[in-house]
């Protein structure tokens, strides 16, 4: 590698410091750094030009800010953990230097995540097309009403809910507002795709995994305010007939790793635990 870019949290004082210690440590090993934070590669990304590797060091809020900035160009990502729950990494500051070393000389392997695609579309226009490494949500806009949205699964109707919201998730947001909204857990090597309604009123259809190969549509059928968020950011207003469909993309995100695959559920149960 010769060209490492390091993405911090400039709220958390352990991300800034153990990023500069480790921007330091490296260029002492010849290797050339850029570390900041994600709006400075989203004002510049440039910056990324010629990057072996991004370390995100911080919490998964993090992670997804520099995964958004790298999976376009296939730039794989590092993930430290830093933050409190920290689902997409699997080492922490007491095994980074040990594993920047393994890493360096050549070891571990690339872990591939699906992403998802959402396109909006408007009175048959289409408006709008968003990616996402966790989900795509529709919730509503207002704390005091309830949004209704009718779901169809390859082109066939599955129900119409009156909810909170619903979510469109991967694998690897399984875990993230999909678990809390009772969702289930999927192995992040699936391709599968979670639906999840989220406070749903008077439904017997219950929270979903779906083949990977899935085209979900959500058809805006209420006036209550309603937005669509693209891994918790976004928040676009919709308008009632709205329709967003949402498929498993193309384009994969690459995390780097150290310990083999079964370790995911170990650390899973660990993290539930806290």
């Amino acid at each position: 590698m010769q060209r490492i870019a390091i993405i911090y949290n400039p709220f958390s004082e352990a991300s800034i410091s153990h990023s500069a210690l480790l921007a330091a440590w490296l260029r002492e090993r010849g290797i050339d750094i850029w570390r900041g934070i994600s709006q400075e590669c989203r004002e510049c990304p440039q910056i990324l030009e010629d990057a072996d590797l991004m370390i995100a060091m911080g919490g998964d809020g993090t992670v997804l800010r520099a995964a958004r900035l790298a999976f376009p160009s296939g730039l794989p990502v590092l993930p430290v953990a830093l933050g409190h729950l920290s689902f997409m990494a699997e080492i922490g500051p007491a095994e980074l230097y040990e594993g920047i070393e393994t890493l360096l000389n050549g070891g571990g392997w690339h872990d591939e995540r699906a992403l998802i695609d959402a396109t909006l579309w408007r009175e048959g226009e289409h408006i709008a097309d968003f990616v996402a490494l966790n989900e795509v949500v529709i919730s509503r806009s207002e704390i005091s009403r309830v949004i209704n949205v009718e779901v169809a699964i390859d082109g066939s109707l599955l129900t119409t809910y009156l909810a909170d919201g619903v979510i469109v998730a991967t694998a690897t947001g399984s875990t993230a507002y999909a678990l809390a909204a009772g969702g289930p857990i999927i192995d992040p090597r699936s391709r599968a795709l979670a639906l999840v309604p989220v406070a749903a009123h008077l439904t017997n259809v219950p929270s979903m995994v779906l083949h990977e190969g899935a085209v979900v549509t959500i058809t805006m059928r209420s006036r209550n305010n309603a937005s669509i968020a693209i891994d918790g950011r976004g928040n676009l207003p919709l308008l009632e007939g709205d329709e967003v469909m949402v498929r498993r993309s193309a384009k994969v995100c690459t995390f780097l790793r150290l310990r083999h695959s079964s370790q995911f559920y170990t650390q899973l149960a660990a993290k539930l635990k806290r």
